[in-house]
Order: C-alpha cells, then structure tokens, then sequence
C-alpha cells in the first residue's frame, strides 16, 4: 500500500521542478533550514539568559574583519622529486639500457682464481674427456686448470656433456631426437656420428 501511495505522489512531487527550482534560487532573502529542536532551545535559551552576549553576536566586528583583509597566503608548488645531489667522485651510471644476454645466464670473470673454474672450462674439459679419457685424464685436466684432482674426477664422474644424433634417412618422419638440432655453443668441433653409421653386432650374434 505505501508503495502505491509513493508512487501516486512522483508525480505531483516533481512538477515543474525545475521552475520552482529556478524561482527560489532567484529570491532576494532565502529562508534558511529549519534548525533541529535541540539546536533552536539552545538559541533561545542563549536569548533569554545573555541577551548581551547574544546581540554582540549579530553584529559585525569591524577588527577582525580588517584583520581578515589583510592576510594574504602566498603558496608555490613544491617538486614532486627534489633533485638528487650528485657526488661526482661517484658518478651514477647514464646508460639505462637492457644488458646484453650473456652466453652462460651470467657474467664470467676476467680473473679466475687458482683453485677456481668457470662453466666454460668445465664444458670444454668434460667434453676432452669425452672424446680421449686417457689423454685427458683426471690429473692431466687438474694440473692444467689448477684445481684439485678430487674435484676434477667428481666432475667428469657426475657430468656429462651429451650430443645430438640425427636418423640417415630423412623424409619419413618428422620427429627429432631430444636435444636442439643446432647446438648454441660447439665447444669442440668434430663431426657427429649418426645412428645408422654405428656398427654393432649382427642379428645372429644378438641371439
């Protein structure tokens, strides 16, 4: 029921709104808001107990009012980022560029320190051992990088360097062996061997 009340008075509510809007802008003398019962007791109390006070109220204080003319608030922006003083025995670096990827995932060191390799070194050494154990043994390698023989057998006991073969017969599939057709990096050149060039024993051996 009070939503059909509601609705039935929209209509009567918002007619010619905007006129009698525009009409009680236009008055001279605006009627202020009512004041809230607590607020006008409080004001006619203040009339009654200090009639003094209350009319010094009203009127306009000639002195402060001056006082308010002549203040004057002069503001200026302050910089979002104050400028950074520079030392110039430190100078911050200018180039801002991406670095460029490095062949390893990290940079290598000018100097290695005795006792001390890099992934290059121990990709080539591996790979050496590879191909000839006997020439590049453990000692040979350890004398030659200066590190320790314990360390370089460890090293070409758990770490491999594994290779890429490729079928002869190409064109009948698609398929490739895990491992990128193009190596990034060859550490040594030699020619790769293929799956259908090894030569194993014969069927009849095999049974």
């Amino acid at each position: 029921m009070g939503l059909m009340i509601s609705k039935l008075k929209h209509p009567f509510r918002d007619f010619n709104l905007e006129s009698r809007a525009h009409k009680f802008i236009s008055l001279p003398d605006k009627k202020p808001a009512p004041r809230h019962v607590k607020d006008e007791l409080d004001l006619q109390r203040m009339k009654k107990d200090y009639p003094e006070v209350f009319e010094e109220s009203l009127k306009k204080n000639e002195v402060l009012d001056r006082h308010l003319k002549d203040v004057y608030v002069q503001s200026t922006d302050i910089p979002i980022e104050p400028p950074k003083r520079i030392d110039p025995t430190r100078p911050l670096p200018q180039d801002r560029q991406q670095p460029e990827e490095f062949l390893f995932g990290h940079k290598e060191p000018d100097r290695i320190p005795v006792g001390k390799t890099t992934l290059r070194q121990v990709l080539k050494f591996v790979s050496y051992h590879q191909g000839d154990p006997k020439v590049h043994n453990a000692k040979q390698i350890a004398e030659e990088h200066k590190l320790s023989e314990d360390l370089v057998r460890n090293i070409l006991k758990y770490y491999r360097v594994f290779e890429v073969y490729m079928p002869i017969e190409k064109g009948k599939t698609n398929a490739k062996f895990a491992g990128p057709s193009n190596a990034k990096v060859r550490i040594i050149k030699e020619e790769r061997k293929f799956i259908g060039s090894f030569k194993g024993k014969s069927d009849k051996d095999e049974t």
